[in-house]
């Protein structure tokens, strides 16, 4: 059975991290647990344990000896792979398991089931799972429902233990987040100053002087005035040009009165050229898009496109469609190896915080021809009158 997919194993890490469960100390509750499930199913071993990128870790453990195990020996990265519960009734005789050392020797696994534990954003974090040294044992309806039971009891307690810790450290983080914010505030305005400056510079400033040098020159060469004064009008269509792009970049949407639809096609035919990526854009909007929707597919293309890059991507397809809901879509074949890079997490994060915060969904998966696909469905906002 294959890994999942790298986008979808970063967001997975992703969520589970936001937990902070990983090394965490000991809880009765969820001791509690791995005993209840222990005693169920009449085995002799049984843990709550979560995949991490290189390991298995145990949350809660009952006669097994250690607190961890590399991922590539741990049953439960197969569990975590498929909807129900994963029985292993023979691991001998189970060609995925049949050399691995846990099989072989201490524990001497030899039975297995294990049911997924799903967080509330729908991925596979872990398992309960209980083992025994006994092959073919016999797990009955009641035994297997109880095991998604505890799985589903997992879950809630992670979701309670994280609200109840957030609740504890909020006044700090709050604080903390503020000065932050602040610092970054000072940046970004510093980072937009340097941007427009060179910009004023670069694109205005240099394109005025050769305006004024064509005006001067048309002035004293009159049987060229005609060429000079043509080159002079074009440098003015430029500068206007960049300026309406300036603005754009500054405030991309003025409420009721820009072309939403143009201003996106802009940006992505201008991303498009800077990063030298082939880009096939489609869009199917509706006539009267509400101003907010454009604003917010504007936004989250300026955060997706940079995640698009960070994989080094030669092609893209973008679509845009209006249905019931708003759908944007990006697909394209990265060029890089499976890493978990803190700044992909973080693009990440933001486009999926941007798309929750309109009432949205993210979806990440991959094709079957190995292409990566981005789907962010939005719902509709009505059109103002």
């Amino acid at each position: 059975m294959n890994e999942l997919p790298d986008l979808q194993e970063e967001m997975r890490l992703a969520d589970l991290y936001s937990f902070g469960i990983l090394d965490s100390e000991d809880e009765e509750d969820f001791t509690q647990l791995v005993e209840l499930a222990a005693n169920i199913t009449n085995c002799q071993m049984a843990a709550i344990s979560f995949i991490d990128k290189d390991r298995q870790w145990f949350k809660a453990i009952k006669n097994i000896g250690t607190k961890q195990t590399t991922r590539d020996v741990a049953f439960c990265r197969y569990t975590i792979q498929q909807d129900g519960i994963m029985l292993v009734p023979d691991a001998k005789k189970d060609p995925r398991f049949q050399d691995n050392p846990l099989v072989n020797g201490e524990p001497h696994i030899h039975f297995y089931a294990g049911a997924p534990i799903r967080s509330s954003s729908g991925h596979k974090l872990g398992s309960v799972c209980v083992l025994d040294s006994i092959s073919n044992r016999n797990l009955n309806k009641f035994q297997l429902d109880a095991l998604h039971t505890i799985a589903n009891q997992v879950s809630r307690l992670m979701d309670l233990r994280r609200k109840n810790k957030s609740l504890i450290n909020y006044t700090n983080k709050l604080i903390e987040a503020e000065k932050a914010l602040h610092r970054l505030s000072i940046k970004e305005e510093e980072k937009e100053r340097s941007f427009i400056a060179h910009q004023l510079h670069e694109n205005f400033a240099q394109t005025l002087a050769a305006t004024k040098l064509y005006i001067e020159f048309a002035q004293t060469e009159k049987d060229l005035s005609e060429s000079f004064l043509i080159k002079s009008k074009e440098n003015i269509e430029h500068i206007i040009n960049e300026i309406r792009l300036l603005c754009n970049y500054i405030k991309p949407i003025d409420a009721y009165q820009a072309d939403a639809k143009l201003l996106i096609h802009e940006l992505v035919d201008q991303w498009s050229a800077n990063n030298r990526v082939a880009v096939d854009f489609t869009m199917e909007l509706e006539e009267q898009l509400a101003p907010a929707s454009g604003l917010t597919l504007y936004r989250l293309l300026q955060t997706v496109l940079p995640l698009v890059k960070t994989y080094r991507a030669q092609q893209l397809e973008i679509s845009i469609q209006q249905e019931m809901d708003i759908q944007l879509k990006f697909r394209y074949r990265p060029q890089t190896n499976s890493v978990v890079d803190p700044a992909k997490l973080l693009l990440l994060k933001k486009s999926i915080s941007m798309t929750q915060a309109e009432g949205g969904q993210l979806l990440v998966n991959r094709t079957v021809d190995g292409m990566h696909q981005i789907e962010i469905r939005l719902p509709q906002i009505t059109c103002p009158a």
